[in-house]
């Protein structure tokens, strides 16, 4: 019997800082009128939505420096169950400009602290200490520097071992090297979609195309694909399928996947259908990016189901 529904691992965590300005001018002084600082990284956000929506989680990543320590005691302060593995150097901190006007938003993300094979075989052990008493083990974000491009596999196959589902939400060599593994799920985006398999994926019929060659490629259950305002789609035994979001007014986007990732998992933890999941899901990060949200700190599961009945379903094929 598992002990702990869902355990998540974010080898890169940040300490996000966003600031609201309008028209932002190169060269020159910026008067912002709002700044927000945030826990970052995104299997930690989807922690602590998902300790939000009453699971039992726990978090492991590396964290190192000031900057780490902040960041720990700041997901602590929100009763985040965080193992940490330290690391020389400062984990790193992001920065997320957002023009009310324009509507742009320009991030700026550092690399992160250097992480050596020590401390990689640590977190190794960690997951396998974790992963026998998880039912799901989520592997998300980019890889620090020092961790090789198939670091994920490595930890896939051994969170596999103890018979756990295994999820995966990272972008670029890491994805591609990820996949290798089989996990249960994976959840690119539109771009990154379309980077891994070399052609531009543009609307949702060729998103859940592609993800079904994914799944016969690789011998992963289910592809999820994030679109944006157009939701997501997704390929699995079940079939394909298009939730379609309500049309909302964007706040910011902040945690909008991995909220969409937190959700779909609390649908899966409860035995949904897995159309019903995706449903779920998509809810979950359209409310994340709406004005009348509240944030990932502070998940309210109630608005989620009431965002829910406003999400349609359609079958593709």
């Amino acid at each position: 019997m598992k002990k702990r529904q869902v355990t998540t691992i974010t080898p890169n965590p940040a300490i996000d800082k966003t600031y609201w300005l309008e028209g932002l001018q190169p060269g020159r002084q910026n008067r912002v009128s709002r700044v927000r600082v945030d826990p970052g990284g995104k299997g930690l956000n989807i922690a602590r939505l998902l300790k939000g929506y009453d699971l039992e989680v726990a978090a492991i990543g590396f964290f190192g420096g000031i900057i780490g320590r902040e960041l720990i005691h700041m997901l602590r302060t929100e009763g985040v169950e965080i193992t940490p593995v330290f690391v020389d150097g400062n984990t790193r901190t992001n920065t997320k400009i957002m023009d009310p006007t324009s509507g742009e938003e320009t991030e700026i993300n550092e690399p992160g602290p250097y992480v050596g094979a020590g401390e990689q075989k640590q977190l190794l052990q960690l997951l396998s200490d974790y992963a026998v008493q998880s039912g799901y083990t989520v592997f998300s974000g980019s890889l620090p520097q020092g961790c090789p491009a198939d670091y994920y596999r490595d930890l896939i196959a051994t969170a596999q071992t103890f018979g756990c589902k295994t999820l995966l939400d990272t972008s670029g060599a890491a994805l591609r090297e990820g996949i290798k593994a089989a996990p249960d799920l994976i959840k690119p985006n539109q771009q990154e979609l379309s980077e891994l398999l070399g052609r531009e994926i543009t609307t949702p019929a060729m998103a859940a195309e592609a993800a079904m060659e994914l799944r016969r490629a690789y011998g992963i259950a289910v592809v999820v694909v994030s679109l944006g305002a157009l939701g997501a789609v997704m390929a699995s035994e079940e079939g394909t399928y298009h939730a379609i979001p309500p049309k909302v007014k964007p706040e910011n986007t902040i945690g909008a996947g991995d909220s969409l990732m937190a959700g779909f998992i609390y649908g899966m933890v409860s035995d949904r259908p897995l159309a019903e999941c995706l449903r779920l899901g998509v809810a979950s990060g359209t409310l994340a990016v709406t004005d009348q949200a509240t944030s990932v700190a502070k998940p309210q599961f109630e608005a989620v189901l009431a965002m829910e009945k406003r999400v349609e379903l359609k079958r593709l094929d």
